[in-house]
């Protein structure tokens, strides 16, 4: 059995009747070739049945120990059911994207079965032109971004002929499920040493609370955590990481500060990835700050259209990976940066430049945390009040309006093109989630020369997510416009002349 990180056990903690906590994955088949077979839910589950044992990941599902004395366990499940997570359905004509996209936004909406291994596979048929989709569901208690997209590569290959697989060895057996009764066993004899744990993990980590997760987004922490800084700084000068300032910073309203439903609306495009690389360059700042550049002048598009733009810039979460390269365990390697987004900036070359140095500034407060303290931070909490303590806080986050305005996760997808069961790949979609205290979410997958990006939203806001997805290549073809007009400009210049 292997116990649940605090980080991990909050994604599941957190879930209640409006908020669940799902992520997904949705991979655009192209149309077969002649002479080629259709991707068939029995081809699909096959291939699931003859690589589930390079997917650990896949195959655990969650015991509880009562009371919630303790984090919960993955153990393996030995009667994993396969045709139940492996599933398929046909949209009726025209089978548009507008269509896939709803149906998608359904299947994510839909909470897990928490008996089970937390994933399912969908095959979606009857899209238009002949193609197919793949909707890859996953629980965020058992993956991020990046351990999600490695996931990924169990059942995607390099090139249509498939690959030589890795024989199970011994063959999978699972794990005996321990009884209600020990695993409250389990529970009682860890109570002794929480306190201890919290006690030694708050002196490391409570001046940093408010750049770890899940304490990065829980009302009332930031102010703890900045006056246990102001205090530190008095008595330990020069302590270590008490250079950390931090950003205090103010979240506008916007329309989207309402309570979440269960439901969601999802959008789906690409654009090329080749265009963003050419404004990396141009600007000289990394790809990530194009991407929430690029979005800042989607969002301000996207609300002067609705005549809902704020006066100050809004603010975006942004996931931060802290997986290291020896690091093949899934669950969440994540923590977060609050950053604010040049949304009232109207020169497109100001928002990218605003942009880098924002992120830049909170990277450096990220790089400020020490070690000790993001492994502190994991037993600040006592897990016997972590269940009361995580439910009043989302609670509180409902409530007390937004904690950010919206979500950007840029994670790094396969460069070169992939395929399923020979299949290939055209297109990548990340599918996140939305939570209490945020407007919406986009991710970014980058995927075989092009940038994926999935747009959610709750079903009841004003806000069309389609709107969102066009704003945003309109703010790309806007800032591929201005490395052009400077190439034009260089162009003309005499020889030896020097630019003003």
């Amino acid at each position: 059995m292997q116990q649940l990180s605090m980080t991990d056990a909050f994604m599941l903690v957190a879930e209640n009747e409006r908020q669940t906590l799902q992520m997904g994955s949705l991979s655009i088949l192209a149309p077969v070739a002649d002479g080629k077979a259709q991707l068939t839910r029995q081809v699909l589950r096959d291939l699931v049945a003859a690589r589930i044992h390079l997917a650990p990941a896949l195959r655990r599902k969650l015991v509880r120990v009562p009371l919630g004395l303790d984090h919960p366990y993955w153990v393996e499940d030995g009667n994993l059911d396969i045709d139940y997570h492996v599933r398929d359905l046909a949209l009726t004509a025209p089978g548009s994207n507008r269509q896939l996209a709803e149906k998608v936004s359904q299947i994510v909406s839909q909470p897990l079965d928490h008996s089970r291994p937390l994933w399912e596979l969908h095959l979606i048929e009857g899209l238009e032109g002949g193609r197919v989709a793949v909707l890859f569901k996953l629980h965020h208690a058992s993956v991020d971004g990046v351990s999600a997209l490695n996931l990924h590569e169990t059942f995607f290959d390099q090139a249509p002929t498939g690959r030589e697989l890795v024989p199970a060895t011994p063959p999978l057996a699972g794990e005996r499920v321990p009884s209600e009764w020990a695993m409250l066993g389990r529970g009682l004899a860890s109570l002794p040493g929480q306190p201890v744990r919290a006690l030694h993990g708050g002196l490391r980590s409570l001046p940093y609370l408010d750049q770890l997760m899940p304490f990065r987004v829980t009302p009332g922490v930031g102010t703890a955590s900045r006056a246990t800084r102001r205090l530190a700084r008095l008595l330990l000068v020069g302590g270590e990481g008490m250079v950390l300032e931090g950003e205090s910073l103010r979240v506008p309203e916007t329309m989207f500060d309402q309570a979440i439903t269960p439901h969601r609306r999802f959008a789906f495009t690409r654009v090329p990835l080749n265009d963003a690389k050419r404004i990396k360059q141009h600007f000289g700042v990394t790809l990530n700050d194009v991407v929430v550049a690029t979005m800042a002048g989607a969002v301000r598009q996207w609300l002067l259209e609705l005549e809902e733009l704020p006066e100050d810039p809004l603010v975006a979460l942004v996931p931060v990976s802290v997986r290291t390269e020896d690091d093949d365990d899934a669950g969440n390697r994540v923590e977060v940066m609050l950053v604010p987004v040049p949304t009232d900036e109207e020169s497109a070359g100001r928002r990218v430049s605003r942009t880098h140095e924002a992120l830049r500034s909170a990277k450096e407060r990220h790089r400020a945390v020490p070690a000790s303290a993001m492994l502190g931070a994991s037993h600040v909490m006592m897990p016997a009040l972590f269940v009361g303590a995580s439910r009043a806080a989302t609670l509180i986050a409902g409530l007390s309006g937004a904690s950010a305005n919206l979500i950007i996760s840029n994670v790094p997808g396969p460069p070169e093109p992939i395929y399923i069961a020979g299949s290939p790949v055209e297109a990548l979609y990340p599918v996140g989630g939305i939570v209490e205290g945020f407007g919406f979410t986009t991710i970014v997958f980058s995927y075989a020369g092009g940038l994926d990006l999935g747009f959610v939203v709750d079903r009841d806001s004003r806000a069309d997510p389609w709107r969102l997805a066009a704003a945003f290549e309109r703010s790309q073809r806007e800032l591929l416009a201005l490395t052009r007009r400077r190439k034009a400009r260089s162009s003309r210049r005499p020889v030896g002349s020097a630019e003003q």
